[in-house]
């Protein structure tokens, strides 16, 4: 079993290199054995792992499999190479998770590598580095709109009124009791969420590092930090997804809306912005 790092490593770092056989077959068995990562991954996002342990984008693993046989001549390894783009790009078409789309897309650009199309590796490597970032800004924005307490869009409303009107009929002790309940509330909606956002954002750290070794200049891959703060009473209050633009220029998202800030050693400025994290 391989870990993300190692199939970071087992990308050629020369732009424009022809993968020699070696490297090839370093760079497949590396792919093929981040399969327990791809599955943990999705299985920490809650999300259903049948897509990939059968149908198109089973067969593009056997079909890379079938290629690392030592007995393949480089044609029986082309053929194969090729038949193994196909089922991917087949299983792309079907899939509507992001984060699966992600891993799809990451596989038909290794495949588009060792055809020898380094521009298209590039192309669908970015494609699955911004679907996977895609993945983690609706995470957010889920967990932001989830701190209701009933989840019941009636029932929230009422509530509501129902903690005002107390609040002030007891001069504020209602609210203090009520304030603690909706903070653990909220405190437990962003944990989960919070796990969730880490795991993933691993993963995109490892697809930024493989764009960066297919050739393209670190300073426009984009970089994503997380962060997140406790209120008062300690309970987790926000998490934040930043873009890092330039040393002086990032993007903030935190599941409602997004900031730009600029600065320098003199001021700082911040607009709500529509750009794409």
């Amino acid at each position: 079993m391989a870990r993300w790092e190692e199939l970071v490593t087992a990308v050629p770092k020369q732009a424009g290199a022809r993968l020699e056989d070696a490297a090839a077959t370093t760079l497949v068995r590396a792919l093929l054995g981040t399969q327990e990562e791809q599955l943990t991954l999705l299985r920490q996002l809650h999300r259903d792992v049948k897509a990939l342990q059968e149908g198109p984008f089973h067969a593009g693993r056997i079909h890379l499999e079938a290629a690392l046989k030592p007995h393949r001549t480089r044609d029986e390894q082309l053929e194969l190479l090729k038949a193994a783009r196909n089922s991917f790009t087949d299983a792309l078409g079907m899939e509507r998770d992001k984060a699966r789309v992600s891993l799809t897309a990451l596989h038909l650009g290794f495949c588009w590598l060792l055809l020898g199309a380094e521009k298209d590796a590039r192309e669908w490597v970015q494609m699955a580095h911004r679907t996977a970032v895609e993945s983690m800004k609706d995470i957010l924005e889920e967990a932001a709109h989830d701190k209701g307490l009933t989840r019941n869009r009636l029932l929230d409303p009422a509530l509501n009124f129902f903690i005002f009107f107390t609040s002030a009929a007891t001069l504020g002790a209602g609210y203090l009791f009520w304030d603690r309940v909706i903070s653990k509330r909220t405190d437990k909606v962003l944990r989960r969420a919070l796990v969730q956002l880490e795991c993933l954002a691993d993963y995109v750290d490892t697809v930024g590092e493989i764009r960066v070794r297919l050739g393209e200049l670190p300073a426009t891959v984009p970089r994503y930090e997380l962060s997140h703060g406790l209120d008062e009473g300690q309970f987790l209050s926000r998490i934040t997804i930043r873009k890092l633009l330039s040393d002086k220029e990032a993007m903030y998202f935190n599941g409602r809306e997004t900031r730009k800030v600029t600065w320098n050693d003199k001021e700082r400025s911040e607009v709500i912005t529509r750009e794409l994290l």
